[in-house]
Parts: C-alpha cells; structure tokens; sequence
C-alpha cells in the first residue's frame, strides 16, 4: 500500500523538480501514462546481485519502448545489472535504497547503463549514423538508489561508467549514488557520437544533448577521474553534484576523435571533498563553447576550481596531424566559489612547486604514484596563460594559512624550479625508490 501509494503521487512531484528555470530536460513523463513493475510483470528476484538480470531488465524496456513509452519500476533490492540501453520514451524508476552491482568479468572494462541508440546492424560504432533517443531518465523512487562497485579492487586493464551517454537528447539522471573504489573512468561520461563522419553539422544531434544531472553523489572516486566527465555535450545542465574523492564536474574534454568538445554548459552547487577540485576546465585540442557555474564548494581537495590551458595528446596527433590546442570560448563564468583547507587532499604530483615547503612531511603517496594525499593548495588555479578567458566572481579561502590573499594561482605564484626534481628529491628523503628521469618532469 505504501509503494502504491507514493507511485500515485510521485509523478507530479518529479514533473514540478525537473522543470526548473536551468534544467536543460524537459518532462514528457505522463502521470498517467503506461507503467510496468520489473519484479511483478517480469519476475525480476531480489537475490542480492547473485545472478545477472540485465536480460530482463533490457526485455523490459524494450517492451516498454514499443508500448510507446512510459515508466517502468525496480522495487527496492539488490540486484546485478550491465550494458542495459535505454530506449526513447522510457522513464527508469528506481525505489530508493536500491543496490545495483554491475556485472562485471575480470580483465573486461563495462557501463551499467547507456543512454544511446543501439546499433544491431552489427557495421560498428565508427560507421553509424545519426540515430538517436529522446525523452528518457533515470531517477530514484521516493531518493537516492546506489551502484555499487567499492568491494573491486582498482585494476589498470579495468574500468566502469555507470551510465554512458552518447546519442541521447532530452534527458534526466538524478538521485543516484556511487560507490566506488577509486576505478578507472568517471561515474558518468557525456561523449560524442563515434561516426567517422567528419560533418555532422546537418544532423539533429552529434552528442548527449538537452539533458539534467541533479543530485549525483560518488563516493571514494580516483584522483584521475571522478563523479562527471564530458568529452561531448550540448545544453547541459548540472545541479547538487558531490563527489568524495577526484573531480566533481570534469569538463576535460580529452576523448581522441572528430567531434570531441562541449557547448551550452551550465552548473550550480558543486562540492568537492578529499579530492581534486570540484570543477575542472581542460580542453586539450577541442574547442569548447560557452560554461557557466555557479556556487563551488571544496573541502579538503587541492583546489575549488582548476582552469588549464590547451594541449594536444598524441594519439590525437597521430589521428589529425593538424590538431592545435584547444580553448573553452571567452566569457565563460565561475563564481561563488569558497574553499575549505583540510590535510585529505587529492594531489598531483606535478603540484611540487605550488605545496608550501612546510607541508613536505604531510605528503602520503598514494598507491597511484602520481599522487599523494596532503594538504589543499588554493581556491582558483587558472593556468590558461591568456589563452582564453573564464570570469572568476567572489571567491572566498577559509582556514588557509599559504595563499589566503590569492585568490586566484597562475604559473607565477610556484616556487622556482622543476617539479620532476622536487619530487625525487622529496622521495630520496624520505628513502623511496626514485625513478629514472623523464622528459616530462620538467616545466611546470
């Protein structure tokens, strides 16, 4: 009666939240429209993850999708789930408190969910069209429901998204929380389509477009990745974004192919805690559009926000000769930004010459050597060197004892030297092996 009962009233309180004045998805989702129960119409078994149900759950929405849309329920449990597409028109609910495990062979990396046409026409990836879906979510029933994948120990060979978006248009993911175990890949990626087709201009989408991502949290992210990274997007809005560990919204737009870069980015209420920063700005060869965000909080983490200037990677030289380095578009903003100091940190290595010399001893490498866990740095470090511009506003440092009165770090404000130097020395030290010197140990 109780479940009864708050599907009855849930629908138009999901109507009301996801149509707010930012939120980029617009809400198709009829109250009254065709619903299906995954455990009672399909059989689904509460089993504690013991048994892969994905063939299940994708029949489900596929029937779901050809009823023409409408929502289908997963009851409260615990249950193991991998690579399941959504299809137009389908709406995800998920009860609260719900743990999903992804299935997940050893050596193999996997996706929970896609949201992205799915190709059967067995040509591949690189060589499909500009088929997309529309009008589909993801949401927690009554709060937040869980992917779980903490008890996977981090393997190089492996990783896992929760949820992939590609070829997506009007969508919604909200009240989810990860768990983690410091992976390989983001919690959730935004990407381009992969068709070789160099203009894509004509088409109606060409990446995940007019979506929301609201009240998402991970939990224990790697320092090299994080809660959200978008390599292709457009019109998307993100809101009451947390992530423990790495980066919270990571537009690093890093993915090596013909239509990587984002457009139309809004954000507000991103946290960050024991991690890297909560917004990261890093366009590597792509030319980014348009970002805004406003209200970024960082607890314990290197930095609030990171601002990087361009750079192309060599799997994208070899790919496009031609490639320059990229930019965000000028008058991109960031504002209300406040940073809290604490000593659990996330930071990279190469931050030799911006850690105050006092902090050396604090310094713990982590098991992933390109970092320690140590103390925060600043609030804003803006390494773009005049490449493009982002407006900073109202920045504020609490409990800072180096960097207090600035605000915003350039290159400038390092101490003199070498990073890759720093850090063998750091390690000699403190009687760590020292390894060989590379070439890109040098510079800042």
């Amino acid at each position: 009666m109780k479940l009864t009962l708050i599907l009855g009233l849930l629908p138009l309180a999901l109507i009301s939240s996801a149509t707010t004045a930012e939120a980029r998805y617009q809400e198709n989702m009829d109250p009254n429209c065709f619903v299906k129960n995954l455990e009672s119409d399909y059989g689904l078994v509460d089993d504690d993850a013991k048994t892969n149900q994905s063939a299940l759950l994708q029949k489900a929405i596929n029937d779901v999708a050809a009823a023409g849309g409408g929502r289908l329920i997963i009851p409260k449990g615990t249950y193991r789930f991998a690579k399941v597409y959504l299809k137009s028109n389908v709406h995800l609910l998920i009860e609260k408190d719900t743990v999903i495990k992804p299935h997940w062979a050893e050596g193999t990396k996997t996706v929970v969910f896609i949201l992205d046409f799915e190709d059967t026409s067995g040509k591949g990836p690189r060589q499909r069209g500009n088929e997309f879906i529309e009008n589909v979510s993801i949401r927690g029933l009554g709060g937040r429901f869980i992917v779980d994948y903490s008890d996977r120990e981090r393997r190089e060979d492996e990783g896992i998204r929760t949820v992939l978006c590609r070829m997506v248009r009007n969508f919604l993911i909200s009240d989810l929380d990860i768990k983690d175990n410091f992976t390989v890949y983001c919690g959730l990626t935004m990407t381009p389509t992969r068709s070789r087709n160099e203009n894509v201009k004509h088409w109606e989408i060409s990446r995940a477009t007019d979506g929301t991502i609201r009240n998402c949290r991970i939990f224990n992210a790697s320092p090299g990745y994080g809660l959200v990274q978008l390599h292709g997007a457009q019109s998307l809005h993100f809101e009451d974004l947390y992530a423990k560990g790495g980066v919270t919204l990571r537009l690093e737009t890093g993915a090596v192919g013909y239509h990587t870069a984002v457009y139309d980015i809004t954000a507000k209420n991103i946290t960050s805690e024991n991690g890297r920063c909560a917004v990261m700005l890093g366009p590597h060869s792509a030319n980014n559009g348009l970002v805004h965000v406003d209200g970024v909080t960082s607890k314990s983490s290197t930095y609030a926000v990171t601002i990087g200037r361009g750079n192309v990677k060599k799997a994208e030289q070899a790919r496009n000769p031609d490639a320059k380095p990229g930019r965000f578009a000028d008058g991109c903003s960031i504002k209300n930004i406040h940073a809290i100091f604490g000593q659990d940190a996330q930071v990279k290595t190469h931050e030799m010459m911006n850690i105050p010399e006092e902090y050396y001893d604090d310094l713990r490498l982590r098991k992933v050597t390109k970092f320690f866990d140590g103390p925060s740095i600043g609030a804003v470090k803006d390494y773009t060197n005049g490449t493009y511009r982002v407006d900073i506003e109202n920045v504020t440092l609490e409990g800072f004892k180096y960097n207090a009165d600035k605000k915003i770090l350039t290159p400038e404000d390092a101490r003199p030297g070498k990073w890759g130097q720093a850090l063998r020395k750091w390690k000699a030290d403190r009687g760590i092996p020292v390894e060989p010197k590379r070439a890109s140990d040098s510079g800042k």
